[in-house]
């Protein structure tokens, strides 16, 4: 992990920031109506008590988010599932701790401060050797679909 790496909840001003980098690494334009709806999206998120949405920076500069919720437990369970909608590094920042440390405290939101059991998400095909380098495996078993999952221990509490 690169030295002076932060990670914090994000706030409404990391939202703006975030907004800047969605549309400096893709095609989309600060007009572009599906960024700024995601842009709303995360703005009304940031102090939802069941979400947990984090920033990593360095000095100052946010490097990228990981964004999941608290989906609450099933029917019939004492435990929630938990779903990482988000995890995202900008590309000249990646290769240097950030997105460990993004899932890794997500994880620990997960399995510490929630009553979670499950942590899943869907990874795209271009994040699949990152999960794997966390030692994860494609859940769907047939290789393409990229659905993970954590079993998360009971922790006490």
């Amino acid at each position: 992990m690169s030295a002076g790496l932060v990670i914090r909840a994000a706030n409404a001003s990391d939202v703006r920031e975030l907004h800047g980098l969605f549309v400096k690494h893709s095609t989309a334009s600060s007009t572009d109506e599906k960024v700024n709806r995601y842009r709303d999206r995360l703005d009304r998120l940031v102090d939802s008590w069941d979400h947990r949405i984090v920033v990593a920076e360095i000095d100052g500069q946010t490097l990228g988010y990981a964004a999941a919720q608290d989906y609450g437990p099933p029917s019939g369970e004492d435990r929630s599932v938990a779903r990482m909608h988000d995890l995202w590094v900008a590309p000249e920042a990646r290769g240097r701790g950030a997105g460990r440390a993004l899932f890794n405290d997500v994880r620990n939101w997960a399995q510490d401060e929630r009553r979670i059991g499950v942590l899943q998400w869907q990874s795209s095909q271009v994040a699949a050797d990152f999960y794997e380098r966390l030692g994860l495996a494609d859940a769907s078993g047939d290789g393409t679909n990229f659905e993970l999952a954590v079993h998360l221990p009971q922790t006490e509490g």
